[in-house]
């Protein structure tokens, strides 16, 4: 069974993985250590580093219907790691 973290990252590549170019710049931002924070925006989530080493991966949509925002938290060795199991399927 996919566990509501699972589901939420498989939902972030569906929407926002349009091409290897997207894959790049969001793996890049988040693997360089000289972006300590900041946000990137794609069309339906927002990718923030909170720090080094941890990321958020924040449902836009799901935050504009409710006032809780629908945030997951990863450690940034786990994020990538997920983002490199998807990059085949671009």
């Amino acid at each position: 069974m996919m566990s509501k973290d699972e589901g939420i990252f498989d939902k972030f590549i569906r929407d926002e993985m349009m091409d290897i170019e997207t894959f790049h710049l969001i793996y890049d931002f988040v693997a360089l250590d000289n972006f300590r924070q900041g946000e990137y925006e794609g069309n339906m989530f927002v990718v923030r580093k909170i720090n080094a080493n941890h990321i958020q991966l924040e449902d836009e949509v799901a935050t504009e219907n409710t006032s809780i925002p629908a945030v997951y938290t990863y450690a940034k060795k786990k994020f990538l790691s997920l983002l490199q199991s998807h990059k085949p399927s671009l």
